[in-house]
């Protein structure tokens, strides 16, 4: 899904509007036709973001064609969660899909 067009795009301009260090695609859901519907994506930023104005601002700022959820992590947060199998973070860093990674 990685190549998709609409997650691609999306992708591309929520590195634009805030450097994450990562984002994973979650999940998704395609129609009948195989058409994308719906996604969700976690993204993995710095400690100094506001991550509840950061997600606003990204919604706001972005013109994506079908829903798309956003899951934000502080990269601390997202450190010290990794260690647990039994987060979120772990079974995304480990079944999502890695869209993004800062170099």
């Amino acid at each position: 899904m990685k190549d998709n067009p609409i997650i691609a795009k999306m992708t591309s301009e929520i590195v634009k509007i805030c450097s994450p260090f990562q984002i994973y695609l979650v999940s998704f859901k395609l129609n009948s036709k195989g058409e994308l519907t719906a996604f969700k994506v976690c993204i993995i930023t710095g400690d100094s973001y506001d991550i509840v104005k950061l997600e606003s601002d990204i919604l706001l700022s972005t013109d994506c064609p079908v829903p798309c959820d956003i899951i934000m992590y502080h990269i601390s947060e997202w450190n010290n969660s990794l260690e647990d199998d039994c987060t979120f973070a772990y079974r995304v860093e480990n079944a999502g899909e890695l869209l993004y990674e800062q170099e």
